[in-house]
């Protein structure tokens, strides 16, 4: 992959949006309404998984208490994680670096998209909450696909909408599947890596960024950008 790159996908929970703990506080919330317990998941669970793969996991659990026919149940199911969340969402935060890197790359005309196993309300209410909507060009959430990451049915789509070849555009990402599914549909890919977390799976990324702060150097370096970023008014240092 030899191009310089011209377009950005990104994912948007625990990349672009701190929106981990809304969803665990949703997914819990619901789960302790029907006395399911999560706890054999860990303090983090299902992190960069699709509600589809969650709710598969968790359906035995809930029995007949949201319907008996599967497709009502799972409806009732996400339906009431989605209210939940939206319930939060004023509460939401960018991850730190986001604010700048958007308006930086915004401001030189790079094209942006979104890319999320999250479902579209749920995606445009993380995108609206930190003032990033307008800036994606499209969104590609788990209602417009087949396949969810991490199957790279999400990023070809993205390569499709940015009317590019793979290999120019970058996606920026947080979780395995996430990688698993750019990598597979050919794109670069820049990895935001927790503090000292450098699990095997993550060598597969072009970069492991520590913030997005990370991610200007890289972009100047292999487009020969301008290195001044635009940062934002409401951003602090």
């Amino acid at each position: 992959m030899n191009s310089a790159p011209a377009a950005v996908a990104w994912d948007v929970d625990g990349t672009l949006v701190d929106s981990e703990p809304l969803h665990l506080q949703a997914l819990q919330a619901v789960c302790a309404a029907h006395a399911v317990d999560l706890s054999e998941f860990g303090p983090a669970p299902f992190v960069g998984i699709g509600i589809h793969e969650v709710w598969r996991l968790l359906a035995p659990r809930f029995g007949s208490a949201l319907g008996t026919a599967d497709a009502q149940r799972e409806r009732a199911f996400r339906h009431g994680v989605a209210e939940h969340y939206r319930a939060g969402a004023h509460l939401l935060r960018p991850m730190r670096g986001a604010e700048e890197v958007l308006t930086t790359l915004a401001g030189r005309g790079v094209p942006m998209g979104a890319v999320s196993n999250s479902e579209r309300a749920i995606v445009e209410a993380n995108l609206r909450a930190i003032g990033a909507f307008e800036l994606m060009r499209f969104v590609i959430t788990l209602d417009d696909v087949v396949q969810a990451k991490p199957h790279p049915e999400p990023y070809q789509r993205a390569a499709a909408a940015l009317a590019l070849p793979p290999s120019q555009v970058v996606a920026v990402e947080d979780s395995a599947s996430g990688l698993q599914s750019a990598r597979a549909a050919g794109l670069r890919v820049l990895l935001l890596a927790g503090p000292g977390d450098l699990a095997g799976w993550q060598r597969g990324a072009d970069l492991a960024l520590g913030s997005l702060h990370d991610m200007l150097p890289w972009w100047q370096a292999q487009t020969g950008s301008p290195s001044t970023p635009l940062r934002s008014s409401q951003e602090q240092p």
